[in-house]
């Protein structure tokens, strides 16, 4: 299982729009960040002049400064100091074209991005821009409701990533989304994690397999039938899930669906954060 030759993240970007739907998403990367000891880049693209919006970018120290007194950077004291934070705005109108300049330029590992949760029409008339950025860079993308479930405390900073669920995709190489959910134990100062397997379909009765043997996760497996989408959605659901992660190919059909209907199902109806895990097309 860990042989997949995944990266571990030593830089996070978050795309913002500055709004406030953008603020959890805001707390999710900073909290990454910093247990990663990464560099993090706040980006912000607008046509208008840069500094016009300098005051809406949030305050990184005065964040910071609550989680500390918070008492939650207690014990990663040294990931702290390492931290990079940069804040830039740039003026082009377009943020994927804006966020895709800069990851050409820097070592990108991972994405932080805000998403609406659009379905329906509505998400026909306006795509979301998140998606987009992600199929393009085919980086690690986590995307963060603006409501629901999230595992960082804005108040705090206190990280609640427990219970982790993991679709497998016959189609897909389910690996690497299993690699990052069993990563995703540093960011909790008492790593314990229940990372739930799920196969949608008929067949064989789904097993535990190829799966670490690790004191600090527990490993639970569960089939069912039905729709893609609604069976992950309703299992998260079930398992009052703090994040769902996701092998996707942004390119290919998964679980025998049209191009791209799952992941893209899964993030409009999700009520937890999704982290999207890039692997190469079978």
């Amino acid at each position: 299982l860990f042989d997949s030759g995944e990266r571990r993240v030593d830089f996070v970007l978050h795309p913002t729009d500055l709004s406030q739907a953008a603020e959890r998403a805001f707390d999710h990367a900073l909290a990454i960040a910093i247990r990663n000891g990464a560099q993090f880049t706040i980006l912000h693209s607008h046509g208008r002049r840069a500094t016009d919006n300098w005051a809406d970018f949030p305050s990184v120290r005065s964040k910071l400064g609550r989680w500390r007194s918070a008492g939650t950077l207690e014990g990663i004291g040294d990931q702290a100091r390492q931290i990079s934070v940069s804040k830039l705005e740039v003026e082009i109108r377009n943020p994927v074209v804006a966020s895709k300049q800069y990851i050409e330029r820097h070592a990108v590992d991972m994405l932080v991005v805000a998403t609406e949760g659009r379905a329906g029409l509505a998400r026909i008339i306006k795509p979301s821009t998140a998606e987009k950025l992600a199929r393009e860079t085919k980086l690690l993308t986590l995307f963060v409701p603006a409501h629901g479930r999230r595992f960082v405390d804005g108040d705090t900073g206190e990280v609640t990533l427990k219970r982790v669920l993991v679709p497998v995709d016959p189609a897909t190489d389910p690996r690497p989304a299993m690699v990052r959910a069993v990563r995703s134990a540093a960011l909790l100062d008492d790593p314990s994690l229940e990372i739930t397997l799920l196969h949608v379909g008929d067949g064989e009765e789904a097993r535990i397999s190829d799966v670490p043997e690790l004191p600090f996760c527990i490993w639970n497996v569960e089939q069912r039938s039905g729709h893609p989408v609604e069976q992950i959605l309703a299992t998260a659901e079930d398992i009052a899930a703090d994040a769902i992660y996701m092998s996707t190919t942004w390119s290919k059909a998964g679980f025998g669906k049209i191009e791209g209907g799952v992941t893209e199902g899964v993030l409009a109806g999700a009520n937890c954060p999704v982290a999207a895990v890039p692997v190469a097309a079978g």
